[in-house]
């Protein structure tokens, strides 16, 4: 994605890393109905067209989704829903796109809380390098591409009880969309979704002076409010900091000003 969608993508991601951060035990449910909004809104080009529509108000396109799916899933894949709809995207395409990122970055959440994401990125990696070396498997993927049961059904198959639950969740995913991308370099990109994930984990921190255990703590707890799960720093001290301090996650950077920002509206929402 690019531009305004890339944009978008980046505050859903961060919405539902955000509620992750509540303990519950129904992530992978939630993941499940993640991925069936997505379906159900990909059967029908009016109502991508519709949720699609920067010109539609974010009011009228969340009561579209409410009457829809209100009784069909949890209220936090409703809320994750709305998130996605109420936003502007720069092409029909990435509205789906970006439901289903949410469903994955839900997956991988569990991942992460399992202590596993490590370990499911690399057999995303493998399973894509299988498909592309398995002339019988990649026919096989080619010939089902009409019948996403059929390619969930030949990815069982031959992964069951080989890698993890949450990769075969995730490799299940990626081959029964309906997409005119080969079903290898499906897989390959929730890897490298998966790959961002955990490098956005890490904060690289850069501070004017030494920052004391205390602050340090307080400046990771920010952190994992903002991003709904822990974040692993490396504090560095460079005297020629700009503002004092610079903190770089994955794309993201903010200063000492940003922070303090966000902080501040983070106390005032909680207290009010």
């Amino acid at each position: 994605m690019r531009g305004t969608s890339s944009t978008s993508l980046g505050e859903v991601l961060r919405h539902v890393d955000s509620a992750q951060a509540v303990p519950t035990d129904s992530l992978e449910s939630g993941a499940e109905q993640l991925f069936s909004v997505a379906d159900a809104i990909d059967s029908s080009n009016q109502l991508v067209r519709l949720l699609s529509d920067p010109g539609r108000p974010a009011e009228v396109k969340q009561s579209v989704v409410t009457t829809l799916f209100a009784d069909k899933v949890s209220p936090q894949a409703l809320e994750v829903t709305h998130e996605v709809v109420r936003r502007r995207w720069s092409e029909q395409e990435d509205i789906l796109d970006a439901l289903e990122l949410a469903g994955v970055s839900v997956l991988l959440g569990q991942a992460e809380r399992e202590g596993v994401l490590g370990l499911v990125e690399d057999e995303m990696f493998q399973v894509s390098r299988m498909i592309d070396r398995n002339g019988e498997l990649h026919a096989a993927l080619d010939d089902a591409r009409e019948s996403p049961e059929q390619r969930a059904r030949i990815m069982r198959s031959v992964l069951e009880g080989r890698v993890h639950r949450l990769t075969l969740q995730l490799v299940t995913r990626a081959v029964t969309r309906r997409s005119d991308t080969k079903p290898a370099r499906r897989i390959s990109e929730l890897a490298r979704f998966a790959l961002d994930r955990r490098r956005r984990s890490f904060a690289s921190v850069s501070s004017a002076i030494k920052l004391s255990e205390p602050q340090q703590a307080r400046l990771g707890a920010i952190l994992t409010g903002i991003y709904g799960r822990e974040i692993h720093m490396n504090v560095q001290v460079d005297p020629e900091v700009v503002g004092g301090l610079r903190i770089q996650v994955g794309d993201d950077l903010y200063d000492a000003t940003v922070l303090a920002r966000l902080a501040r509206a983070r106390q005032q929402l909680v207290t009010s």
